[in-house]
Parts: C-alpha cells; sequence; structure tokens
C-alpha cells in the first residue's frame, strides 16, 4: 500500500461518544471501560473517503423520506462481485435486507418448518445458534476438526448428519472464528453433498473480502451445481457499514428468491436505511483501494501479533487465520479455567476479547481477537497481555 493510505489507516481514531459500541459499550458488556477494545466485529479505521463525501452529499438534501435500491445500487455491487471475486450475478437475483443475521432468520424462517433439521459448524458464530432455537428447529451441529494442520471439515460426519434428513446447512466462510478460507474443492464436494441429499445450503459470506496471503475466497454461486444455493454478504463488515444496516441477499433460483422477498416482506424489512443504501453502492464503486490497503495492514497486523505470541507467549495457542480480521486464540495453556482467563484478561490486562463461549462449548478456553484496528492498539493488546500472563 501506499504511504498516504497507511498513514490515513494508521492515524490515532477516538471513538469514545459516538454511540459506538465496541468502545462505548465496554462497561456493559465488560464491567469497566479502561480496557482496550479488541472484540466486536467492528473496524477502527477511518472509512473509504468517498463514501464519507457521498454521505454528505445525501444529507444535505433536507428530504430522507421511504427509500427504494436502484437498478444503479445493484449494478454496483453486481459490478464488485464481478471485479473482485470473478463472479458474474445477474442484478435481479440480489434482494436486500438490514442485515446477515436478519437475512440468516429470515431463510429460516422461509423455508424450514418446527422440528426441521439445521445443521452448523461449531465453533461457530453465536447467532448460527440462535437462528435455529429461536424459530424451534432440531440444532445438528457437525464440529470442525483440528489437527496440527489447522481446522478442517469432518466431511465423514456431515454425509452422515445430511443423510439422516437436514433440512438446511448454514456455512460459514471464510469461518468465523477460525479463520479458514474454504478452498474450492472443500465448497465444491459441500455443494455436492447438500444436492445429494437435499439440504438447502445458505452461505453467511460476509467476510468474503478479507482473504489473506494471496488466497482468493470461492463465492458458493461459483460452483457447478449452486444453483439453489443462497449467498449472503454485504458491503458492512468490508467497509465497516455496520451501523447503516445493508445486506444482500442473492438468490439465483426463482423460487427461491420469490420465498425470500415474500418473508422479508412480512416482516416489513424490505426497506432500505437511505444512507446504507447511498454508502454501499459508493464503497462498491470506489473502495478497491482502501480494501486492499485494510487487508494488507490487518495482515501485517496478524504477522505482528502471531510473531509476538510465538516468541514472549507460547502458553497461547495461536495461528495465523487465512480469513477475516479475527485471531482465534487458545489459552487453555494456561492451566487456567475459561472463567479466570476471562478475568484475567479483563481485571489484569484490561483488554476486551469476544468470550469464546459465544461461539458454542467449542470455544472454552478460547478468546477471539479483532485485528483490525490501528497497530498501536495490537502492540499495547499484546505487552498488556503478556505483563499480565508474566505477573502472575
Amino acid at each position: 500500500m501506499n504511504e498516504a493510505m497507511r498513514a490515513y489507516l494508521d492515524a490515532p481514531m477516538e471513538r469514545r461518544g459516538t454511540h459506538c459500541e465496541k468502545w462505548d459499550g465496554l462497561k456493559r458488556y465488560f464491567g469497566r471501560d479502561d480496557l482496550i477494545a479488541m472484540w466486536v466485529a467492528d473496524m477502527d479505521f477511518p472509512a473509504v473517503p468517498q463514501v464519507r463525501d457521498a454521505l454528505v452529499a445525501r444529507a444535505q438534501h433536507p428530504v430522507y423520506g421511504y427509500t427504494d435500491n436502484g437498478e444503479a445500487d445493484r449494478r454496483a455491487e453486481a459490478g464488485w462481485l464481478k471485479r473482485r471475486h470473478g463472479l458474474a450475478v445477474d442484478a435481479d437475483w440480489i434482494l436486500y435486507s438490514p442485515g446477515v443475521v436478519d437475512s440468516i432468520f429470515f431463510c429460516v424462517s422461509a423455508f424450514t418448518k418446527p422440528e426441521d433439521s439445521i445443521l452448523i459448524q461449531p465453533p461457530v458464530y453465536g447467532p448460527f445458534y440462535q437462528a435455529a432455537k429461536l424459530y424451534g428447529r432440531k440444532l445438528v451441529c457437525n464440529p470442525l476438526v483440528r489437527d496440527d494442520g489447522g481446522w478442517r471439515m469432518d466431511f465423514d460426519d456431515l454425509e452422515a448428519k445430511l443423510r439422516a434428513g437436514v433440512r438446511m446447512m448454514l456455512l460459514c466462510s471464510p469461518h468465523n472464528p477460525v479463520g479458514r478460507v474454504w478452498t474450492r474443492e472443500e465448497l465444491q464436494r459441500l455443494v455436492n453433498l447438500a444436492n445429494q441429499y437435499g439440504a438447502l445450503l445458505v452461505a453467511d459470506e460476509i467476510h468474503a473480502d478479507f482473504a489473506l496471503d494471496g488466497r482468493r475466497h470461492t463465492r458458493i454461486l461459483a460452483l457447478e451445481g449452486a444453483a439453489r444455493c443462497v449467498m449472503l454478504t454485504s458491503a458492512t463488515k468490508s467497509f465497516n457499514l455496520a451501523g447503516l444496516r445493508q445486506s444482500s441477499v442473492i438468490a439465483p433460483d426463482a423460487g427461491i428468491r420469490e420465498a425470500l422477498k415474500r418473508t422479508i416482506a412480512q416482516a416489513h424489512a424490505d426497506m432500505p436505511n437511505i444512507f446504507g443504501a447511498v454508502a454501499q453502492t459508493a464503497a462498491y464503486t470506489y473502495g478497491d483501494e482502501w480494501m486492499d490497503a485494510v487487508v494488507e495492514y490487518v495482515r501485517e497486523n496478524r504477522d505482528c501479533a502471531i510473531d509476538y505470541m510465538r516468541q514472549g507467549l507460547p502458553e497461547i495457542g495461536c495461528q495465523p487465520q487465512e480469513g477475516t480480521y479475527l485471531m482465534w486464540l487458545n489459552f487453555n495453556g494456561l492451566g487456567l479455567s475459561h472463567e479466570a482467563v476471562k478475568a484475567l484478561l479483563i481485571n489484569e490486562a484490561h483488554v476486551a476479547l469476544n468470550d469464546g463461549l459465544f461461539f458454542g462449548q467449542e470455544g472454552r478456553g478460547w478468546f477471539r481477537l479483532n485485528l483490525a484496528t490501528q497497530r498501536a492498539n495490537v502492540v499495547q493488546t499484546l505487552e498488556n497481555l503478556h505483563n499480565a500472563i508474566r505477573s502472575r
């Protein structure tokens, strides 16, 4: 990245007092506010300048009425998918909803019935569990397997559970929190199995733009036989626009798309946020250079953290994530209970990380670290962890 862009991302960013959950919510979530906020998946980088300019320009028009996503918005998103991911989508395939979690819930409501089985792959993002429980569906778990090579899917267990009658599979791709960018071969095998056993595959690809080390995330709809899959995506994670509430549901199959459109409308969630629509289109139109720089900055933060922990904190198990800006850390090597580690992080290290139990029981002893922040915050976090652990 050029030095001007590096300076833009690296400049200190004070977010307290801006209705910011990540920093202003510390007291509510962690019991104290003197912590470095390295938790919720929210970046501390300033936005794409053209996004800010587009928002200001729209705000200057003094009428903020009912909003519609026009063809230009869909074309901008389709252009981003083609340009960045090599995926050609028809603009008519794109539906909008307030957020990817909302979209997961809409899919569960539209395509499953009470007592139907929904499969997830823990440890995984908490709302995957909630989507099944909220609607009274049976939760089927196909836990990821961890070995010396990292994390992988257990395809034998997966096939057995699909064969037993799973109605829907919720896929996290790239995976949050373990950071895998699934290979094209893994995903093709997954699509083939879903089709073979009649399970609807819904892919949460909100972290798709964060593939590191030259990897390329494979979009589910790029695969053979994926015409009946549903892809969930959003500029809110890529460009840190979550406060503007805008996401996309992309479904090539007309019947699936119409069912989703009805479900979203029934929830009165088919009216976009005017500023979300403006920001997303500006991001997808002008955000390439910014996105490249942020991915590179996150990779450098990751390498900094890995090097530090391997040399100075070998008790913390860490592995370079392939994607996302989130690092999955294993604290079980400290020999402490999960609750004791949590207390150490908050009260001694003064850092706020995501509790691994949010991602399922497989997260006991694990915590998630957000690397999408200025390097100074990463270094201070590592030093705080070192001092807290060494002073025990």
